[in-house]
């Protein structure tokens, strides 16, 4: 009797989720809203024109790949963790089906405009902008984006073995000035939770400092934050 009831009480069910709105439809629904002639990819997603767009910004170092001395390359994989709030991007999730977060390429949102200023390739920007992976976008107005990179930088390397070997990541917005874009570290040095240990360069710190510097160009302040890496060679015995 008992499993009669059950097997009821599961048909009921299935054919109350037949009939409500799939999930998927809430989701293209809340887009369609998002994403109406309102919303601008280009403009920085701050209803307030008086405050600045504040972006957290931390990188993680998982590894160096190469480090180049007679053209003074460095080649690291770098995980950029980056977050901001996007004041046009904020729904109430009862109204769309209980659907609190969507997953979306990058273009179709306001992405930082982040430089590497040292960049030797010409194509960082491109590589960052790649529509993957994915962002994501909560409720409440929330974005995460984690690209992860292979950065080519340049640098002045001593070339003595038995000295430390420094390089520098300078990060910033290449268009928005302090007033308008704020970048901003919880962390004080680069994050080195996943670091995978190069065969031959040891790493001795990878330090962060945030900078507001005035250029020839421009009246106001650009932010940005640097990240120092120190390494040097393995001692001869370690190599063995």
């Amino acid at each position: 009797m008992t499993s009669h009831y059950l097997l009821l009480f599961l048909l009921s069910y299935l054919c109350s989720l037949s009939s409500s709105t799939p999930f998927p439809a809430h989701q293209q629904n809340l887009l369609t809203t998002l994403f109406g002639p309102d919303y601008n990819p280009l403009f920085i997603p701050v209803k307030n024109e008086s405050v600045s767009q504040e972006v957290f910004l931390e990188a993680t170092l998982q590894k160096i790949i190469d480090v180049d001395m007679d053209k003074g390359i460095f080649t690291t994989l770098v995980w950029l963790d980056m977050h901001w709030e996007d004041d046009y991007l904020k729904w109430d999730p009862e109204e769309y089906g209980g659907v609190d977060r969507l997953h979306l390429p990058p273009s179709r949102v306001w992405t930082p405009d982040i430089f590497l200023f040292n960049d030797i390739t010409g194509h960082f920007e491109d590589d960052l902008k790649r529509d993957n992976p994915f962002l994501v976008v909560d409720s409440d107005g929330h974005v995460r984006w984690i690209p992860p990179l292979v950065l080519k930088t340049m640098c002045d390397f001593t070339g003595n073995s038995q000295e430390t070997e420094h390089c520098e990541l300078k990060f910033g917005s290449w268009v928005y000035n302090a007033n308008q874009l704020d970048l901003i570290s919880k962390i004080s040095s680069m994050d080195l939770e996943g670091y995978t240990a190069h065969p031959v360069w040891d790493l001795e710190s990878a330090s962060l400092e945030r900078h507001e510097t005035k250029y020839d160009c421009c009246p106001e302040a650009f932010v940005d934050i640097t990240y120092a890496i120190r390494f040097h060679t393995k001692s001869v015995w370690s190599l063995m």
